[in-house]
C-alpha cells in the first residue's frame, strides 16, 4: 500500500524540500527465508544540496531492524527497493516501515525530515484440516487427519504439524488422551474405540508459524 507523501519546506534564499514515501505488501511466514521487498520513492526538489534518509522496519513490539541508509553523497537512487528478511520465526502482527533523515540547503545546516510511515501485516501460514473415519472390527475406528498448509503456489501436504483429537462430551469438546499426532506427508492416523454416535474432530493448534484450523466433526 502506498502512503501519501509528507513534505517539509524551508523558506530562505534557496527553497528546498524532501518528500516521498514507501510501499509494500503483507507477509506470510513460510518455513523458508524470503527477502520481502519494500519500495521507496524519495522526491528531492531543486535547491537541496545534500540529503540522507534511513529506512527501518519495526516489529509489533517496536524493535527495529538495522536499517538501510540512502544518501546523495553515496549516489543512492531516489527510488528503488530495499529488502527485509523473514524466515518464519518472526512475530505476527502489524509491522511498520519508518523513514527518517535530513537534508541541507546551506552547508552543515541539517534540516530533519520524516516521511510517512507504511504498515503491513505479517501472518502465520494458513492450514486446512479434514478428518475421515473408517470402522474396523471389535468397536475400533481408524481416524485419518489430513492437513494442508499454505504455500506460495497454493496449499500442499504438511509435514511435522501437530494434530490433536477431541471428543464431544455433554456439549463440550474434550481432548482425547494419547491422541496428539504429527503429520507425515500431510496425514496423521490414530485408532480409537468408543460407543456408536460419539463425535470427534481434529484440531491443528496455533503453533510456530502455523495458524489454527479445525476439521468437521465425524461420528463413530
Amino acid at each position: 500500500m502506498l502512503l501519501a507523501a509528507g513534505s517539509l519546506a524551508l523558506a530562505g534564499p534557496a527553497a528546498a524540500d524532501v518528500t516521498g514515501g514507501t510501499s509494500t505488501n503483507d507477509v506470510v511466514l513460510y518455513d523458508h527465508c524470503q527477502q520481502h521487498p519494500i519500495s521507496y520513492d524519495v522526491l528531492v526538489s531543486p535547491g537541496t544540496t545534500l540529503w540522507s534518509v534511513e529506512i527501518q522496519v519495526f516489529d509489533p513490539d517496536g524493535f527495529g531492524s538495522e536499517g538501510t541508509v540512502l544518501s546523495s553523497t553515496t549516489g543512492s537512487p531516489t527510488s528503488g527497493t530495499v529488502h527485509q528478511t523473514f524466515c518464519g520465526s518472526e512475530q505476527a502482527g502489524t509491522w511498520t516501515v519508518r523513514t527518517t533523515g535530513f537534508y541541507e540547503v546551506l552547508p552543515a545546516v541539517r534540516i530533519p525530515v520524516t516521511l510517512p510511515e507504511t504498515t503491513f501485516r505479517v501472518r502465520p501460514v494458513a492450514t486446512r484440516t479434514t478428518l475421515v473415519e473408517k470402522s474396523l472390527r471389535h468397536g475400533r475406528h481408524l481416524l485419518t487427519t489430513r492437513v494442508r498448509e499454505e504455500t506460495q503456489s497454493g496449499f500442499d501436504r504438511s509435514n511435522g504439524v501437530t494434530v490433536r483429537l477431541e471428543r464431544l462430551v455433554h456439549g463440550e469438546w474434550k481432548r482425547v488422551r494419547g491422541a496428539t499426532l504429527t503429520t507425515v506427508h500431510g496425514a496423521a492416523r490414530a485408532t480409537v474405540t468408543g460407543p456408536p454416535g460419539r463425535q470427534l474432530r481434529a484440531i491443528v493448534p496455533a503453533q510456530h508459524n502455523y495458524s489454527a484450523s479445525t476439521s468437521r466433526a465425524v461420528m463413530l
